[in-house]
């Protein structure tokens, strides 16, 4: 009795380590040589191979020791005997297993069993809260599907490293991978799922000591270098090739990125925090996709500048929308032969605090944020009711197309709402054009050809604007019963410089001819370029030539008392 009075000791002994500190091996040694223990082991199921390791080392988190699978709390190098084995159990399945090794020499009548099963049971619930406690703190720094740090990790990391290295000698990179859904497109999402964690491993074993590497979520990545392995770090992660995907085991995928750069901290920003040059860097990322087409861009003040006035842009859309600020504003189309005008375009003017703001700079930044499609009906239905105040004036106005982005393919009932707005205003079908973008993606095509349908069964004339410069020109003329083409300014500049040019754009207006459908000339600027494009049997214009845009009055001015002048007269 005295020697379980001396272990219930020894066992409270260890209870009040363990509340005050992680338990090291020494800990264990004076109960283990009061039972003639060797040596303490447990092994247990942590789920995905490679969950709870250090990013850097790979060994588990939790522990000093791990030897052949098992994680070694006590062993004092005796040559062993004796193994006992002890299964516990959560949710009613086996995930652990703790082994106590007895010395050699002692047998199973020198033991008290009962006493080792009790040591083995206080030992899984002390070892268990430690490993709890562990695995909650790597958890918090730890992106929990790649096992790779996370936002917290690499800002506490970015600070520490920036206590002993200048920030100006460490470079923030953030890294949006290029067409990653494609694999979970072609492969399904369990393929995804491993390529991402396949190639988040592979970026931790690049990082210095100093550096370090953090996944932000989906297949956004950021790190921090040093500002000398920049560029040698850049190449590195320019292509990297996962393969052996137990989901995709023949294929291999090279995954590419844009990248965006916080290369410096300026005089005066030394003390800013990882967060704000990050900031800096995904401006960088965004602008290299989105912007400069480019696999990378380095952070600048401009780009800064540029983003701001975008939030700003965005800020004041809907209150300019109720106020009014939008307006159409006309551009002639002439024919070049007669000087006649035939049409006019409304364009979106957004006039601000009294000056104009031109589409180029606020149309991709409305595209961007999804909120064309309510701006493109606000000018559609401007459009007519100034075309029903041309008619109400006595005039008879000539059609009048307005644009439409290609993201109205995908708003609820758009043709409907086009339709009403047509009719809410008094006007025939036939008043109006819809310009539809021709540049789209493949994946839009269908939508197309199905929003062009449903217009033309109620008469609504069709015109393809951008014509050349997108997805597939022939085959949508193909497809789709339009009644205009209109040839992009990109062709009309290269008359009459470029022969190959030339000989395209006469082979469109050829076969938009022998189609039935009308072909209007874009950016026409000047004389030569008209007189080429009527040899071709293009006879329309719009352009500089005849007519800059204009306001209501103005193009009132020129449907009451058109001034053009046939070129070539």
């Amino acid at each position: 009795m005295q020697d379980r009075n001396t272990i219930l000791k020894e066992l409270n002994h260890l209870f009040t380590a363990a509340v005050n500190e992680d338990l090291r091996e020494e800990a264990y040694a004076p109960l283990c040589r009061k039972l003639g223990i060797s040596r303490v082991s447990y092994d247990m199921n942590l789920g995905e191979k490679g969950r709870y390791r250090d990013h850097k080392t790979g060994n588990l988190v939790m522990v000093d020791r791990e030897q052949d699978g098992r994680i070694i709390l006590f062993d004092d190098g005796r040559e062993r005997g004796i193994s006992l084995i002890f299964p516990y159990y959560y949710d009613n399945i086996e995930y652990v297993h703790s082994y106590v090794d007895l010395a050699k020499g002692i047998t199973g009548n020198d033991i008290d069993q009962e006493l080792i099963r009790f040591l083995s049971d206080v030992v899984y619930i002390l070892v268990s809260r430690s490993n709890m406690r562990h695995m909650l703190d790597f958890a918090e720094i730890t992106d929990a599907q790649t096992g790779i740090p996370n936002i917290m990790f690499i800002q506490k990391k970015y600070q520490e490293i920036t206590g002993r290295i200048s920030p100006s000698d460490i470079s923030v990179v953030r890294v949006n991978l290029r067409n990653f859904k494609y694999i979970n497109e072609v492969c399904g999402s369990k393929c995804g799922d491993e390529a991402i964690i396949a190639y988040s491993r592979m970026l931790v074993p690049l990082m210095d000591d100093d550096e370090c590497v953090c996944r932000m979520g989906g297949d956004n990545f950021a790190f921090f270098v040093k500002r000398d392995n920049l560029d040698s770090f850049l190449k590195k992660i320019e292509c990297i090739s996962v393969s052996d995907l137990s989901s995709a085991p023949s294929q291999s995928f090279d995954i590419t990125a844009w990248m965006g750069i916080s290369e410096t901290v300026e005089k005066g920003r030394e003390n800013i925090p990882f967060m704000a040059r990050l900031n800096d860097a995904s401006i960088a990322c965004d602008f290299a996709k989105n912007i400069l087409k480019k696999s990378t861009a380095v952070f600048s003040s401009e780009m800064s500048e540029m983003i701001n006035r975008g939030r700003d842009i965005v800020a004041a859309f809907y209150p300019a929308i109720r106020s009014g600020e939008f307006g159409p504003f006309y551009q002639a189309k002439v024919d070049m032969r007669t000087g006649e005008l035939v049409g006019f375009e409304a364009l979106c003017r957004w006039i601000h605090h009294g000056q104009i703001i031109y589409p180029d700079q606020f149309i991709p930044i409305l595209d961007k944020e999804g909120m064309i499609p309510q701006l493109d009906l606000a000018i559609f239905s401007l459009t007519c009711e100034n075309i029903r105040r041309w008619k109400d004036m006595g005039y008879n106005p000539p059609r009048v197309s307005a644009n439409f982005s290609r993201r109205n393919l995908f708003v609820p009932e758009i043709e409907e709402k086009i339709l009403s707005i047509i009719s809410e205003k008094g006007l025939d079908t036939c008043d109006v054009e819809v310009e539809i973008t021709e540049s789209l993606q493949e994946t839009e095509y269908d939508r197309l050809v199905s929003f062009v349908k449903k217009l033309k069964k109620h008469d609504v004339h069709i015109a393809v604007d951008d014509f050349g410069t997108g997805y597939s020109s022939m085959s949508l003329l193909h497809n789709i019963d339009v009644d205009v083409i209109k040839i992009d300014k990109s062709f009309v500049d290269l008359i009459p410089f470029d022969q190959k040019s030339m000989i395209l754009l006469e082979s469109i207006v050829n076969i938009a001819d022998r189609l039935g459908v009308s072909t209007v000339a874009e950016g026409v600027e000047k004389a030569e370029q008209g007189v080429a494009l009527m040899k071709m049997g293009c006879n329309i214009a719009q352009g500089f030539y005849y007519s800059r845009p204009v306001n209501f009055e103005d193009a009132t001015k020129l449907i009451a008392s058109p001034s053009f002048t046939p070129i070539g007269s």
